[in-house]
């Protein structure tokens, strides 16, 4: 048998987590029983294969007992009340209504309680803020964790599985029952975060500093986040490796200096371990006071990997100490390996060693510190575009000058913080003199964002191109001498133009399952059309850049060419600005920046004839006033918005035989004050999509809408439940393929309603 590689063997522990990952369903124990046996038998390769199997069973274990912990279904809308902690720094911001404010915090039930161990809950409207690590009474009415799913999507479900949250909630009422036992770090990190929001009360970089210090980026909005994505620097921004690395790197520094200045001391203990354990123990310092969150942990792992391989005079192997890191964050957290944070991290990392090896070419520090900066940008880069469906081209270059300043900055926020936690006047003006430094920087990178030329290159490229890209940025980069190195380029090349598959037949419609409310992608052999762009809200969920975008993108385009919104609701209306941000758009329907729909327009697309039935010019308004467009192609298909019986009767009147349609978007999500008996004989459709949200609070579609279009013998599916729905004919069938049945993995909800 061959001698083990630590390497190899994580490698294989790893495959065994991902094997799990892409399961639809868990095994049961006779398949996991079989599994551990067949680790057994000695052979030539067993212990790599009992590391795999290892790695597949101990995620096994972590799955079942999230599964376990999850709320059922059975119970969803069950109200509860239940004593317990708050368990996270609660993030608040004033209710759109002017009715209080609307907090959101993790909620951890106290023992016994028949409840999830962790809770994400909202309270909306409420008067009282509630402060991390106290006791509360909460009367929690319990949803179970179900999200959209959609093709490219975000896994919002997979998500929560992330975070260890077992249930959503929304809190009826609520009694403070004095402070949580424990929760002592989180009671610290509570009161400086309170210390720098009032010494920092009204300063635009408030939000900013007390996340970089602190780990709490609840203060930035969606604003500072796009300056950020934009400008490539969001690594900055959110407490992670560099930050960590900044941190440890000060600290090694000093230490090493000061301990220099006794010589007797550097003869019993050389500087450079006491600064080495010193840094160490500094960046552990640092990462509690992010409160440990996932990001800070998987870099503190990281840090520590090398630090002992350091101390134990192992450099030169370095890349064991990564591998021994990265088996450690999977042994801790199997569920891991799906944060895209993870890849990203280690993969800089990678790039940094590989670049800092002695196989690669010298050269003057600025040159290095160009080229490990083009790199990590030409290495990373296909990873971001995998996760985030998108790349910022200047980051190579805004990131040469921004590591440097925040490098210099961050040891800078951490003692102005720890002074205006020590001292009142002198600490707060320290503080307010870094938040001026702070600010000045934010507002270099707002320009640069605002001031280069489509900063962000919106794409989704398939995975085996980005594979491709990331051997074509090795090969760059390799060792002088290595043949074939330019080939590196030809490997990038199929980045710039992904594949783009055209329509079966000509024409095919996706209804995206944007929860409660509607978007409609339709394709054309050489166009695209996007009818609404679902909807957006406060607590972060947008539509529009979450499931839209990445769609479009990951079809191969970069954008529709046209966009029409068929009303302002915001369930229709809210992602239309994250997808003008993010896509590009020809021209505008039924918006506040383009033409207003009218019945009689229409155009023709490769063949395929699109017609605006209504509304009459100036003569109705609100859900009645929504664009209705038929499409007349290898199939028919009626888009009717939100219009209710009135706007019905009228089409009846004056376009009664042009209603039929093969595919009908039930009117206002299936609510009863639509599909009249008269619409839907006159319809007549043969497949019906109720763009409705999973057990939506307004029950549609409503059972006697159901039953109406039943009686015609129609299909019919929800959004909510059967995930992102694509239409399109081929063979003479209308077919329909249905995301979450088949996309679905052993986190997400089945689709059942």
């Amino acid at each position: 048998m061959p001698a083990a590689d630590l390497r190899g063997l994580i490698l294989a522990f790893t495959a065994g987590v991902l094997l799990l990952h892409v399961l639809p369903v868990l095994p049961g124990f006779l398949m996991a029983l079989a599994l551990g046996l067949s680790a057994l038998p000695r052979w030539r390769w067993r212990i790599y294969w009992a590391a795999a199997v290892l790695g597949f069973l101990h995620g096994l274990l972590q799955a079942q007992a999230a599964l376990a912990d999850r709320w059922p279904a059975s119970r969803h809308g069950e109200v509860l009340s239940v004593q317990g902690a708050i368990a996270s720094l609660p993030e608040s911001e004033p209710d759109a209504r002017g009715e209080g404010q609307t907090v959101r915090f993790l909620f951890a039930p106290g023992p016994g309680a028949d409840a999830p161990n962790r809770i994400r809950a909202s309270w909306y409207r409420s008067e009282v803020l509630p402060r991390a690590g106290e006791c509360w009474q909460l009367e929690l009415k319990l949803r179970t964790p179900h999200g959209s799913l959609n093709p490219q999507g975000f896994d919002y479900e997979g998500w929560l599985l992330r975070e260890g949250v077992g249930a959503l909630a929304t809190v009826r009422a609520g009694e403070p029952c004095g402070m949580a036992s424990g929760y002592r770090l989180l009671r610290l990190r509570q009161a400086l975060v309170d210390r720098l929001r009032t010494a920092l009360d009204g300063h635009p970089a408030a939000g900013l500093l007390v996340g970089l210090t602190v780990g709490d980026t609840s203060g930035l909005r969606q604003a500072d986040w796009d300056v950020f994505r934009l400008t490539g620097t969001t690594h900055l921004v959110a407490i992670s490796g560099l930050n960590l690395a900044i941190v440890a790197g000060c600290a090694f520094l000093l230490l090493r200096g000061l301990w220099s200045l006794w010589p007797a001391l550097c003869l019993r203990v050389p500087a450079q371990r006491v600064a080495l354990y010193g840094a160490a123990l500094l960046a552990t310092a640092y990462a509690a006071l992010a409160g440990f969150e996932p990001p800070v942990a998987r870099a503190l792992y990281m840090l520590l990997a090398v630090a002992a391989a350091a101390a134990l005079h192992r450099l030169d192997r370095a890349s064991q100490a990564l591998a021994l890191a990265w088996g450690l964050i999977l042994a801790v957290d199997p569920f891991a390996v799906l944060s895209p944070g993870l890849w990203l991290s280690f993969g800089a990392v990678s790039a940094i060693l590989y670049l800092g090896s002695r196989r690669w070419r010298g050269g003057r520090g600025d040159r290095l510190a160009l080229r490990l900066q083009l790199f990590l940008s030409l290495v990373l880069a296909p990873l971001t575009l995998f996760h985030f469906h998108g790349f910022a081209w200047a980051s190579p270059l805004i990131n040469l000058l921004a590591v440097p300043l925040f490098s210099l900055l961050t040891p800078v926020l951490l003692l102005a913080a720890l002074a205006a936690a020590a001292s009142d006047e002198s600490g707060s003006r320290v503080l307010q003199f870094s938040a001026d430094l702070l600010q000045q920087l934010r507002e270099a990178l707002a320009w640069a964002a605002e001031t280069l030329p489509q900063a962000w290159w919106p794409a989704a490229p398939p995975v085996a191109a980005l594979l491709l890209a990331i051997l074509g940025a090795v090969l760059l980069f390799a060792p002088r001498g290595l043949p074939l190195r330019m080939l590196g380029l030809l490997c990038l090349l199929p980045l710039l133009q992904p594949p783009v598959a055209a329509p079966v037949e000509g024409l095919e419609v996706t209804a995206l399952d944007v929860g409660q409310g509607l978007a409609v992608l339709v394709r054309t052999p050489g166009h695209s059309l996007l009818f609404d762009a679902g909807p957006a809200f406060e607590e972060g969920f947008d539509a529009g850049s979450s499931i839209v975008a990445p769609y479009v993108l990951g079809l191969g385009l970069d954008g529709v060419d046209r966009l029409l919104l068929s009303h302002g609701d915001n369930d229709h209306a809210g992602g239309v600005p994250a997808v003008r941000r993010l896509l590009r758009i020809g021209d505008e329907l039924g918006t506040d920046q383009g033409r207003s729909c009218a019945d009689g327009q229409s155009w023709t697309w490769d063949g395929v004839r699109f017609e605006l039935l209504h509304p009459e010019p100036d003569t109705w308004a609100g859900n009645d006033g929504s664009c209705v467009l038929r499409i007349e192609g290898p199939f028919s298909v009626l888009l009717p918005g939100d219009i209710e019986r009135r706007a019905e009767r009228r089409l009846l009147r004056d376009h009664g035989p042009r209603l039929r349609a093969d595919l009908l978007l039930a009117p206002h999500h299936g609510s009863r004050s639509s599909s009249t008996e008269d619409f839907v004989a006159a319809v007549a459709p043969r497949v019906v999509i109720h763009s409705a949200g999973w057990r939506s609070r307004y029950g549609h579609p409503r059972p006697e809408v159901v039953a109406r279009y039943a009686a015609g013998s129609a299909r019919q599916y929800t959004t909510g439940v059967s995930g992102a729905l694509r239409v399109w004919r081929q063979d003479g069938e209308l077919r329909v393929e249905a995301w979450r049945p088949g996309a679905a993995r052993w986190w997400n909800a089945p689709a059942r309603p």
